[in-house]
């Protein structure tokens, strides 16, 4: 038996309805601001529902609901209303032909307003109702009987009362009757279910002598409890509608396609990454590198090395260790609960000792042609900042190509493939639209997921990539030596330096290697190991004692201690600064039982 639950999002909108023209109704006549139009009961809820085929073999129900409302003896109320939706089991039930009248058949005032997959029927007028009042609402729904998922057996299996009413029911009774096209399919199985949805527990449920009726009587519901029967007929007795009937071109069609789409950009993709990663490779050995060229400042050096995060941040402590800026500690600012943490500043000292390009435009960035001596302060939340140092790092990305790093190529296998998965991504949103207009199943949104996927990779593949040119492969690797030197041991760091070439060079015991160490924080950075780095320069300060830190104006003697702690603060700060950006945010947080059936809806006053 195939079941479904009613779908409590879709109520909460068709409520909505309601209470829409509840509002307007209220602005023609106002009601008490106290009042609550769902606070009344109802003395029975009785259910008529005829049963037959049409010309076409499907099943049509004419419906006939009798709602017993006992409203206040105050102008609470004009009415009630009644909700069913449209759709079940992937067809429309094409709720028609309403009518309303009260119990001496006279013609009750309604309206029909449909939205959002229901239809509401909304009794009365501006006219308040007072005391017990009957409404007879007569209606036709299609294809309520259902095929069984296994194919044994067809069913009527459907909500006769909603899950939603907020009012109890003294008396619910219901009778279900089979015409001449079906009285000779049931198949004598018959059941009914009662309570809140989802429960399990059996009401009683009895066959007339000729068994092509059934009736439920005398049950009481309390709010938001329902009935659902499920009556068994042989398979095949009513003709599905074409939505529910399997359908090459709408439901298997569109799976092949889309995971030829799948396929095809699947190869687009890897035949990209190939190409990218056979280009990464020069001589395939890594050297350990104790220094970095004046020509790969950070803002560049990130992206060759194939790292893109601070790259800014390093960029500005590379110009503080070579001596043209220096970091200060800024002036502590009282706050609402005690003194707020100073932000770091950054002073103008020596342009001069930008030695690339990219250094000088950092200066410009940060000083727009400011003398020596000139101050900034690192702000916590300015977008101009931020904007102006993200702008920075994509120059240093351009850059890595105009130097000769990078360049961009196609991959004729990625592009054929690409342009494969294109055309059938084509292909696919064409039977997709087809899905969406004939199917109420979830397969359109499953076309429409595989079809999404296979366009961003095959759009991602038919571009030309990035891929590192043979100078920057080998540069790549001179990097990646550099992150090696940083990762060893001091002792092994030591060997390189007093190796034939690093003794060219450096004096392994002397304050040149404090300076080196400095000078190579920035590309710790741009690896993540500023962390490591920092301890490393703490002990080489320490071993230094009459050494002071001139790039960073405060790390005396007295704080060398904190220093890995300041300078992980420092790029904290510098990060945050960089990716800053204001946003605003909001948002909403959303066998057979009772409520297993076609049918249900919704009810309430008006």
């Amino acid at each position: 038996m195939t079941t479904r639950m009613r779908s409590t999002r879709g109520v909460a909108v068709a409520l909505s309805i309601v209470a829409a023209a509840t509002a307007w109704d209220g602005l023609q006549a106002p009601a008490p601001a106290a009042a609550d139009v769902s606070d009344f009961s109802y003395r029975s809820w009785d259910v008529a529902y005829e049963i037959d085929t049409d010309a076409d073999g499907r099943a049509v129900a004419e419906v006939t609901e009798t709602l017993v409302a006992e409203f206040p003896d105050f102008d609470q109320n004009r009415g009630i209303v009644r909700g069913l939706p449209k759709d079940y089991e992937g067809s429309s039930t094409e709720p028609s032909n309403f009518s309303v009248t009260d119990a001496s058949g006279a013609a009750v005032p309604f309206e029909v307003e449909e939205e959002d997959g229901f239809v509401a029927v909304l009794t009365g007028d501006d006219r308040y109702v007072r005391g017990v009042q009957t409404y007879v609402i007569s209606y036709t729904l299609r294809d309520v009987v259902l095929a069984r998922d296994d194919g044994s057996a067809d069913e009527f299996n459907w909500d006769l009362v909603d899950f939603e009413h907020e009012q109890p029911i003294d008396r619910f009774g219901a009778t279900v009757s089979f015409g001449p096209g079906l009285e000779d399919r049931l198949n004598g199985n018959a059941r009914c279910y009662v309570g809140g949805a989802g429960s399990t527990d059996e009401c009683e449920i009895s066959a007339a002598e000729n068994g092509a009726a059934f009736s439920v009587a005398g049950i009481p519901l309390g709010p938001q409890q329902g009935v659902t029967v499920a009556i068994g007929l042989d398979a095949g007795s009513a003709v599905q509608p074409p939505s529910r009937l399997p359908n090459f071109a709408l439901d298997t069609l569109p799976l092949i396609v889309g995971s030829g789409a799948l396929g095809a950009a699947g190869i687009a993709a890897g035949s990209a990454i190939r190409l990218r990663s056979r280009r990464k490779t020069a001589r395939g050995t890594v050297v350990a590198q104790y220094d970095v060229p004046d020509t790969l400042p950070p803002l560049v050096a990130g992206p060759v090395a194939g790292v893109s995060a601070k790259t800014v941040p390093a960029q500005l402590v590379h110009l503080a260790v070579r001596g043209a800026i220096r970091i200060e500690d800024g002036e502590p600012e009282q706050g609402w609960f005690g003194p707020k943490s100073a932000r770091p500043m950054l002073r103008l000292v020596d342009p001069t000792r930008a030695a690339d390009p990219l250094d000088e435009r950092a200066l410009h960035a940060l000083f727009a042609g400011a003398e020596p001596g000139t101050a900034v302060e690192l702000p916590e939340s300015d977008e101009e900042f931020a904007e102006r140092m993200q702008k920075l790092e994509a120059v240093g990305t351009a850059a890595a190509t105009e130097r000769g790093y990078l360049e961009r190529v196609h991959s004729p296998r990625a592009r054929m493939w690409g342009w494969i998965a294109i055309g059938l991504v084509v292909v696919l949103g064409v039977l997709t639209g087809l899905a969406l207009a004939q199917r109420a199943n979830a397969l359109p949104a499953i076309f429409l997921v595989m079809g999404i996927v296979a366009l961003v990779a095959a759009f991602a593949s038919v571009v030309k990539q990035r891929v590192y040119t043979p100078l920057g492969a080998e540069t790549r690797e001179y990097l990646l030596g550099v992150r090696e030197f940083i990762e060893v041991a001091e002792a092994d760091r030591l060997r390189v330096l007093q190796s034939h070439s690093g003794a060219e060079r450096r004096d392994a015991g002397g304050v040149d290697v404090v300076h080196l160490y400095e000078r190579l924080l920035p590309y710790a950075m741009i690896f993540g190991l500023e962390k490591e780095w920092t301890r490393v320069l703490q002990v080489a300060y320490e071993q230094h004692g009459g050494y002071i830190p001139l790039w960073y104006a405060g790390l005396g003697a007295s704080s060398m201690s904190s220093f890995g702690d300041t300078i992980s603060q420092f790029t904290d700060s510098l990060s945050s600064s960089v990716s800053y950006t204001s946003s605003s945010s909001g948002g909403s947080t959303g066998g057979g039982f009772a409520g297993g059936g076609g049918g249900g809806g919704f009810s309430g006053g008006r």
